[in-house]
Order: structure tokens, then C-alpha cells, then sequence
């Protein structure tokens, strides 16, 4: 018979024994088993508990997974601390980039004037981010260029 080692101490195993700790599966010694609630083969099968709580998270995740879309009239605080909404044009991803290339400005070039990341620039140019009332401002003031309708 082979001997295993504890999953929390790593100690040998004279007799194997598995808990449950915070949903989590764990084959341990019997000083470990304190820790969690001991279960035993019948409850194991029944029950199907997963080895790692966060495994159909980690499978569910698609980071290439695009989201939609909407636009919605945002809602943005302006500089009193009010809400206000502000709508954007259709299509204002294209518009920056068309006044951006206008101008001669690269995408790094824009974002230097401004101060913002060059991947925010990118997103926003492609529609995947709506700006904020302040990067609004940037853009319309550095593109000479109107997004709100």
C-alpha cells in the first residue's frame, strides 16, 4: 500500500482521512482533520465535491470573451460632485481616431498630451471604454473635436 502525505501538514499518512475545509477537499492526517468536517466515501459520492472550490470559476473565465457594448447615457461626476449624464455621439471612437491621424499625432503621441495610458487612448478608439467627464474634456480640447450630443 502506498503512503501519502498530508495536503496541509505534509506529514505521512498512517491512516488517511478527508475533510472538507471551506468547500475545499482535502486528504489529511488525523491531527489535520481537526480543521475541517470529516466526511467519508458515501458523502464523497453523493455529493461530488470539487478538489479546488474556484475550479468552475477558472473554467467559466474567458478573457477574450467580448462584452457588449451598450450605449447608455453615462452618468459622470463633474467637478461640483454632482451626477450628471452625459451622452456620447455614435461612433466617437472613430471620430477621435480620424481628428488623432488629422492632426499627425500617433496613439502615444496623444496620450503623452493628455496624460493617459496609451492602451486607454486604444480602447476608448475602439469603442471597449466610454471616457470619463475629464478625459472627455482632454480630448475634445487637444482633438478640437465635439463627442457629446
Amino acid at each position: 500500500m502506498k503512503r501519502m502525505n498530508c495536503e496541509i501538514c505534509g506529514r505521512t499518512m498512517e491512516k488517511e482521512i478527508t475533510i472538507v475545509v471551506d468547500g475545499t477537499q482535502f486528504d489529511v492526517c488525523e491531527k489535520c482533520s481537526l480543521l475541517g468536517k470529516k466526511i467519508n466515501e458515501e458523502t464523497i459520492k453523493e455529493k461530488e465535491l470539487p478538489r479546488d472550490r474556484f475550479a468552475k470559476e477558472r473554467f467559466d473565465f474567458n478573457p477574450r470573451k467580448k462584452t457588449e457594448f451598450q450605449n447608455f447615457p453615462q452618468k459622470i461626476k463633474n467637478f461640483s460632485g454632482s451626477l450628471q449624464e452625459t451622452t456620447l455621439i455614435d461612433g466617437f471612437g472613430k471620430k477621435i481616431m480620424q481628428a488623432r491621424q488629422r492632426k499627425g499625432l500617433k496613439l502615444k503621441e496623444l496620450a503623452m498630451k493628455i496624460y493617459e495610458k496609451e492602451s486607454v487612448i486604444q480602447r476608448i478608439e475602439s469603442e471597449k471604454f466610454i471616457p470619463g467627464e475629464k478625459t472627455i474634456k482632454k480630448l475634445e480640447n487637444e482633438l478640437e473635436i465635439n463627442l457629446r450630443e
